[in-house]
């Protein structure tokens, strides 16, 4: 039996910023052998519109004032209805507690989005763990949370040139290349992802949601716009993918991070065209593989099409869902 010892808890503060990112990718590593992530990423993250560390952040230290817990917590906003908890435990100090300790600090902390929620809105806070990290699952699943929904992390290496894309009659591809192509893309985004599970209607505003997405792509020290495409139909944006260059993985890995086509014009071949085209130009920069995450159920097809494409899963994580207010709800459950 491992010795009990006491456990604070701080809100967050920059100095903890390193120790952080050791304590994530040895939890990570223990789980899969790979990094979580890295200094300039998480400073990013923790820099997001609408999330603010010193209320959003928990640090958990031991007696020997050694950081052994990290928590998030994300309410991303109107109506205040589908809350995001993250957790994770230095694998020396696991089975002592400390992942009980922040799951009831994220039950906590979600108890100030509860008043926000509609009065006759569902209020549910979801949490992804890795398909391997059994002792997390068990504790979800012993603190009333249910397997939801699954997601994969697909992966194709190029060990020969990626396949040429078709590209369907009429439509266009170009980079992302203003701040005008960038609001194309993200409205197609948006178009694009409103019919999937989880999407909420942010207060019917897409300027709270341009806002979030414009900071990541922007901040984010993997994203490259340039060698994101557009998919054109004349003036109309029909279709979006926003590409990485590098991960924190793997440096010689792309990373499709969205990937859309708008209802209108999907079963076109479009969403196979824009993927293709990444691929190669993954391959022409010397990248040898290329990685993207998606909904195990997505209903487009999504992946078939990754598969055509010469995609094969690589993991597999689950996203567990506990309702902290019955009501009305108010994201798509489909």
């Amino acid at each position: 039996m491992k010795e009990l010892f006491a456990i604070q808890s701080r809100s967050f503060e920059q100095q903890y910023l390193s120790e952080a990112v050791d304590l994530l990718n040895a939890a990570e590593a223990a789980i899969n052998g790979k990094p979580f992530t890295n200094e300039d990423e998480l400073k990013s993250e923790l820099n997001s519109p609408n999330f603010n560390p010193q209320t959003d952040v928990r640090l958990f230290f031991n007696d020997e004032d050694r950081l052994v817990g990290y928590a998030e917590f994300w309410d991303r906003g109107q109506p205040h209805v589908r809350l995001f908890g993250f957790g994770a435990v230095h694998p020396h100090f696991w089975g002592r507690g400390i992942g009980t300790m922040i799951l009831e600090w994220f039950e906590r902390r979600a108890q100030d989005s509860l008043p926000l929620a509609p009065a006759d809105a569902q209020v549910v806070i979801h949490s992804s763990v890795h398909k391997q990290n059994e002792r997390a699952k068990r504790l979800l699943e012993k603190r009333g949370y249910t397997h939801v929904r699954t997601f994969y992390r697909m992966r194709i290496d190029f060990e020969q040139p990626p396949m040429k894309p078709n590209l369907p009659q009429g439509i266009q591809l170009r980079p992302i290349q203003n701040e005008a192509d960038l609001r194309l893309g993200i409205f197609a985004d948006h178009d694009s992802f409103k019919d999937h599970w989880g999407f909420v209607q942010e207060g019917q505003n897409f300027e709270s949601f341009f806002e979030r997405m414009a900071y990541y792509l922007r901040n984010d020290p993997y994203v490259d716009l340039s060698r994101s495409i557009l998919a054109m139909d004349g003036d109309e944006v029909a279709g979006v993918c926003f590409n990485s260059i590098g991960t924190v993985q793997d440096a010689k890995q792309g990373w499709v991070n969205i990937l859309g086509v708008r209802r209108p014009w999907r079963k076109r071949g479009i969403g196979l065209a824009l993927l293709l085209t990444s691929f190669n130009t993954f391959h022409s920069l010397g990248l040898t593989s290329a990685g993207l995450g998606v909904d195990s159920a997505n209903l487009t097809g999504a992946l078939r099409i990754y598969e055509q494409a010469g995609m094969q899963v690589e993991e597999e994580f689950h996203t567990y869902e506990r309702e902290l207010r019955a009501g009305r709800a108010l994201f798509n459950r489909g």
